[in-house]
């Protein structure tokens, strides 16, 4: 294990054949489900390069990261402007998680509120926010590639994606002592989000499933 585990987030996903049924904004049905069941594996790397640049909006998130965290979003970018809105918002969701565990915050950050809602976002900030209490933050590399966007008959969507932890790790808030593991399969994940669109024009995850040691995702 690489940066440490969520505690509500592992219980969402502790299965891999659970089944979530949709929930909270966006008036979804159980027609909105979150299936953790893998797809083919596949060894296939994704492409080197970073996705090209993105011209963000007035209204973009800035996050507070520090030095010792980058992101590498592959992927992420699509001729369609629809889809393209849904997969630049996964990616503030993604980015707001690491904001939040990379330093000890007393509560929700502004940005994990703004992209994480309802009673899981709830629960999940809590969880985040007691792992800090105990002293554990992140720092390292954090790849996030091959993302896929579903959408439902709701008008709520799903986007599934890989992140690859090899190189993110834990470390103590108070001492700065990372803590390094060797790479194994069990740095690849598998996150899927269950998003809606909120009546400001974003879409913001309302529920979440993430599979460790995704061989589908697993990278050379």
């Amino acid at each position: 294990m690489t940066r440490s585990s969520l505690p509500i987030a592992a219980a969402l996903a502790a299965s891999a054949g659970l089944l979530l049924t949709a929930c909270g904004g966006g008036g979804s049905d159980s027609s909105d489900k979150i299936s953790t069941s893998a797809p083919a594996a596949t060894t296939a790397a994704p492409t080197t390069s970073a996705s090209p640049t993105q011209v963000e909006g007035p209204n973009a998130p800035k996050f507070d990261l520090p030095s010792g965290i980058t992101t590498d979003f592959r992927g992420f970018t699509s001729g369609d402007a629809k889809k393209q809105a849904i997969l630049t918002d996964a990616r503030y969701a993604a980015t707001a998680i690491l904001e939040f565990e990379a330093k000890v915050y007393p509560k929700e950050t502004p940005n994990f509120k703004r992209f994480w809602t309802g009673e899981h976002g709830a629960e999940f900030a809590d969880s985040i926010i007691s792992q800090g209490k105990g002293g554990s933050v992140i720092t390292g590399v954090y790849p996030y590639y091959n993302p896929v966007v579903k959408t439902f008959s709701t008008g709520n969507v799903s986007v599934q994606y890989c992140e690859d932890q090899r190189k993110a790790y834990a470390k103590d808030s108070k001492t700065g002592k990372v803590t390094v593991t060797t790479p194994s399969l069990s740095d690849f994940r598998s996150w899927t989000l269950l998003m809606t669109k909120s009546p400001s024009g974003e879409w913001t995850v309302y529920n979440h499933s993430w599979i460790q040691g995704a061989k589908q995702c697993q990278i050379a």
